[in-house]
């Protein structure tokens, strides 16, 4: 080796032999060379990455495409689409990711329609508020305020301290109301047109006081503009508690909470069961919901939250000329016909059913019975959607009859298309009653968490009644959609749907969606559904969805 040369250090590299005192330096000298190696090639790697992010689909994706994308995070805050204070942050977020993504949020209108305000929004955050419905461009807009949920830093803000107590309290000094106090005055007197509004709350006597603010802030001059209180199209009106006033009798009585409301197409009114109704003498027939008759007659869309006894409901809907959708909403009650037969209203419909011409979709919710609907004729009536409360199982005379009774003097045979039943606990034979009374027309059929049903026992019941039928008049003979939604019991419970749709052979052609309650129960696969009813001829395509452990 010549003295210039330095000494070869390989075998080191597969030996355990301790280096040389010349040939640790050297070492050293190569661990460095190679780290710096490392460095210029992590370097390359990062402009590699670089370079290829430039080629990157994710780049290429259009403006409009990724903003459709962004919609699919909108939240719904009490089954609404609107942004709370997280969302707005959240979507704001979203725009600080690169240019590309400010201007995918910034111009999909669809972001910016909903906003939820609290209590704790005042007068200040007008501006705010206008600024963020500017991106709206022409679509609807829609306000929720919220005077129901305060949080801790709802409840103390910069201003003095609030209560959401209106009139509960006669004995305290009253209280600033946080509604009326609130910028939702202000919004709806001079902020931006709105198409939809929710208005949460806490008390009647909150929405008194909001009424004298929207007046005081009116401008009658002959050059005003219209407010946005006035030219809504929806409104939901949702109360936590009901203050009476009293009449001469000393009855609890509405004020008249709801006599200037806005000309809205569409009403959702919230009225929670109060304990005045259950005080000793209270006459039920006085409690009146003060409506205008006008803006009755003007709905195409009513829903209404309503677990008082008594015939308000039917006071209402005689004037339900143009009515298209109605919601009743029972909590867990019902409305009896036997309390009330001695009702004048009461029996003049019992005599003669209250016709609402224009009805297309009647759903009654969380009810322990519906013999309202014996009352009504919906001769245009398209879709029937019963969900009840299932605490006990239903008698005959609680859902079968009433039922039956109201499609047949409804005679909308023609027109009848889609039922729905949920949470029920229901015997075979009572849904058979049910089931086999629709009309043929029906194209979609819905059975939801319905309890105690044996699937086996139905579907042999529609076997032989088509039996008795010798082939003709065949049941579901124009169905499009049979869901058979939360099966809860055990065994192969689909066996018996999947046996007599093969009976029926190749000319049954529609769509089957089930699911079980339970996720682990999935006792039929899809594809062996599918398989089954293939190999049998038939033309029905099945879908069994995953379950859910969610049960009511």
């Amino acid at each position: 080796m010549s003295g210039h040369e330095s000494p070869n250090i390989y075998h080191l590299l597969d030996s355990n032999v301790p280096p040389q005192p010349l040939e640790i330096p050297i070492v050293e000298s190569r661990i460095l060379d190679l780290v710096h190696r490392i460095s210029e090639l992590r370097k390359l790697e990062g402009e590699l990455e670089r370079h290829r992010a430039i080629l990157s689909p994710v780049r290429r994706i259009p403006r409009e495409v990724l903003g459709h994308i962004f919609t699919f995070l909108q939240p719904f805050e009490n089954g609404e689409k609107v942004r709370t204070a997280e969302g707005r942050k959240e979507l704001v977020g979203l725009s600080l990711v690169c240019k590309l993504w400010h201007d995918a949020t910034l111009f999909t209108h669809e972001l910016w329609t909903g906003l939820k305000i609290k209590p704790r929004h005042t007068i200040e955050t007008f501006k705010p508020v206008e600024a963020w419905f500017s991106h709206t461009g022409s679509l609807r807009r829609r306000l929720q305020y919220d005077g129901w949920h305060l949080d801790d830093f709802d409840a103390f803000t910069d201003r003095p301290r609030l209560f959401d107590d209106c009139g509960r309290s006669p004995s305290r000094e009253p209280s600033p109301c946080l509604l009326a106090t609130s910028v939702l005055p202000h919004l709806l007197t001079s902020g931006p047109p709105l198409d939809h509004l929710t208005l949460m709350c806490s008390t009647t006597e909150c929405f008194r006081q909001f009424r004298d603010v929207m007046e005081s802030l009116r401008d009658d001059s002959s050059n005003a503009k219209p407010r946005p209180w006035d030219t809504l199209r929806s409104l939901s009106l949702q109360f936590r508690s009901v203050i009476y006033q009293r009449n001469a009798q000393f009855q609890p009585i509405f004020g008249p909470h709801f006599e200037h409301l806005p000309f809205v197409e569409s009403l959702a009114l919230h009225l929670p069961l109060d304990q005045a109704v259950d005080d000793v003498g209270f006459d039920v027939s006085r409690l009146k919901l003060n409506i205008p008759r006008s803006l009755i007659q003007h709905l195409t869309n009513l829903v209404i939250y309503c677990p008082w006894p008594g015939p308000h409901l039917l006071q209402l809907l005689q004037y339900c000329s143009n009515l298209k959708t109605l919601t009743i909403e029972m909590r867990h009650l019902g409305w009896s016909l036997w309390d009330l037969e001695n009702r004048p209203l009461v029996q003049r419909y019992l005599a003669s059913p209250l016709v609402l011409p224009n009805l297309l979709t009647l759903r009654i919710r969380e009810s322990r019975n519906v013999d309202l609907i014996q009352v009504l004729k919906a001769p245009q009536l398209v879709s029937l959607d019963i969900e009840m409360f299932p605490g006990n199982p239903v008698k005959d005379e609680e859902l079968p009859v009433p039922v039956a009774a109201f499609l047949e003097q409804s005679g909308c045979a023609q027109s009848f298309r889609s039922f729905r039943l949920g949470k029920c606990i229901i015997d075979a034979e009572q849904l058979f009653t049910i089931l086999s009374g629709l009309p043929r027309a029906l194209a979609t059929l819905i059975l939801d968490n319905l309890i105690d049903v044996d699937m086996h026992l139905l579907w042999k019941l529609f076997k032989n009644l088509e039996a008795s039928r010798d082939g003709n008049d065949l049941c579901f003979s124009n169905l499009e959609v049979l869901e058979i939604l939360k099966i809860p019991s055990p065994g192969r419970q689909l066996d018996a749907v999947v046996d007599y749709i093969k009976s029926r052979g190749p000319s049954f052609k529609f769509k089957l969606v089930a699911s079980y309650r339970m996720v682990e129960h999935r006792a039929l696969e899809e594809q062996d559904i599918r398989d089954s009813l293939r190999y049998a001829g038939s033309g029905v395509n099945a879908i069994v969805l995953p379950g859910s452990s969610y049960i009511f």
